[in-house]
């Protein structure tokens, strides 16, 4: 399975099914003006209720702080449908605002989608903020 979601100029949006999971790579920027593509198409896999999705950041230039409340929800809806979530981030675009508004804490944080769909695949609904349940 692989498919592109619209591209509104900064923001590139794809998804794959890699490393056992389904994989959303963001490319460009997630601000205010480009958090709907993405927030769309995360809705969109997630009503096919993959064993897991990872959000991959690791092409993400401009990450605003829309992107962190982006994360949070995308996160609160995959624990609802019991779908493993992760998010694989490893450059400092993304990885600063999300380590120093310690919205890190709430994820689980891996620097590839490989590692990031092992880690969603492990534990698919032990991704709530407080541990393991």
């Amino acid at each position: 399975m692989s498919g592109q979601a619209e591209t509104g100029g900064p923001v590139t949006v794809r998804t794959q099914r890699r490393h056992g999971a389904l994989v959303i790579q963001v490319e460009g920027e997630i601000d205010n003006d480009t958090c709907d593509e993405v927030r769309a198409e995360v809705v969109q896999r997630l009503r096919e209720r993959p064993k897991a999705l990872v959000l991959d950041l690791n092409d993400v230039v401009v990450f605003g702080s829309i992107g962190l409340s982006l994360l949070i929800e995308a996160r609160h809806r995959a624990e609802a449908l019991g779908v493993g979530f992760a998010v694989a981030v490893d450059r400092r675009a993304a990885l600063r605002p999300l380590t120093e508004t310690g919205v890190a804490d709430l994820l689980v944080l891996r620097p590839d989608a490989g590692q990031a769909a092992e880690a969603a695949l492990a534990a698919p609904s032990v991704h709530a903020a407080y541990g393991p349940k």
